[in-house]
């Protein structure tokens, strides 16, 4: 009994030999939580509170009044399950996924390898050349692409006209609303991938390369069997963020088709700002978000394996 006794004063003792040293620890560096303060409290009100709500609210049958919600437990995913046009906007989100990704990386690198020759100026230039687009924002470029796609007096179609080929609807018809969504994306997401691929080239060693010319290497298989797999780290964090940028895709979609013709150029994002703003559907929209939410959450954890057996 006096060695139960014994062994619990010494745990006791011990804890509270720990709490003491974490609140010195507390109060030694309580100016720098201070300071660290501001961002989690706005994480916490413009991100983690409205996650729950958004999660919680996907429960319930929910209109413009949002008090007068009523629980509908998974009614909301079951009836998604069955909707033809959300699998149509996440087959399309994919689709969009699938084409512009892997575009992105495979244009901005080649873009990469070719100005990484060049002086600072020349570099410099370039990198703005190339980053300025991504600054004007998708809405202001939608604005653009909206007169060169035009049917009737676009730039495109006058361009294809003098070589002999039909005005092309290029906002009106199935196929090719798919295509011009695409294009517009690609042209203001390219400039930060590039920015990252010339980071990660500068901090390539030249002695490696000159090694490399020594033994009668050529400049393309220098880029395929030296600078590509030196680079790996950074095209996995190009294809993580720009895949997680195309998932959010919704803005250029509005702007140039409304999600047609027949909402073949819908995305799970655009489709959530319908159901929302447009239906008044807030339990459907926020079940939506969720689903959006995990198939996110998925992507991330493959791409955080991929990172690590890049980076053992």
């Amino acid at each position: 009994m006096a060695r139960v006794l014994n062994s619990g004063t010494v745990e006791l003792h011990s804890l509270r030999g720990r709490l003491r040293a974490t609140l010195r620890a507390v109060r030694k560096g309580l100016p720098g939580y201070l300071f660290i303060a501001p961002g989690y409290l706005a994480f916490v009100a413009f991100m983690l509170a409205p996650i729950v709500f958004a999660i919680s609210l996907s429960f319930y049958e929910s209109s413009f009044d949002i008090s007068a919600r009523r629980f509908v437990g998974f009614d909301q995913y079951i009836k998604l399950s069955k909707d033809p046009v959300f699998k149509q906007a996440l087959t399309n989100t994919f689709a969009y996924a699938l084409v512009i990704v892997p575009a992105t990386a495979a244009i901005a690198l080649l873009i990469a390898l070719l100005i990484d020759p060049l002086g600072p100026r020349a570099q410099g230039f370039f990198r703005g050349a190339f980053y300025i687009p991504g600054v004007a924002g998708g809405v202001v470029l939608s604005v653009v692409y909206l007169w060169i796609f035009n049917p009737t007096y676009g730039l495109l179609n006058y361009f294809l006209g003098l070589v002999g080929v039909k005005p092309v609807l290029w906002l009106a018809a199935a196929p090719w609303s798919f295509v011009a969504v695409c294009a517009v994306v690609l042209t203001f997401t390219i400039g930060q991938p590039i920015i990252l691929f010339l980071a990660g080239l500068a901090g390539i060693p030249q002695d490696v390369l000159d090694a490399a010319t020594v033994d009668g290497a050529s400049e393309l298989q220098k880029a395929v069997l030296i600078r590509l797999p030196l680079l790996r780290p950074v095209l996995l964090f190009v294809l993580a963020t720009q895949t997680i940028q195309v998932f959010q895709l919704w803005e250029v979609i509005y702007m140039l088709t409304g999600g047609g013709p027949f909402n073949s150029s819908t995305s799970l994002v655009f489709l959530i700002f319908q159901t929302a703003f447009v239906g008044s559907n807030y339990g459907k929209a926020s079940a939506i978000g969720v689903v959006l939410m995990l198939v996110i959450l998925v992507f991330t954890v493959f791409e955080l394996r991929l990172w690590n057996d890049a980076n053992p």
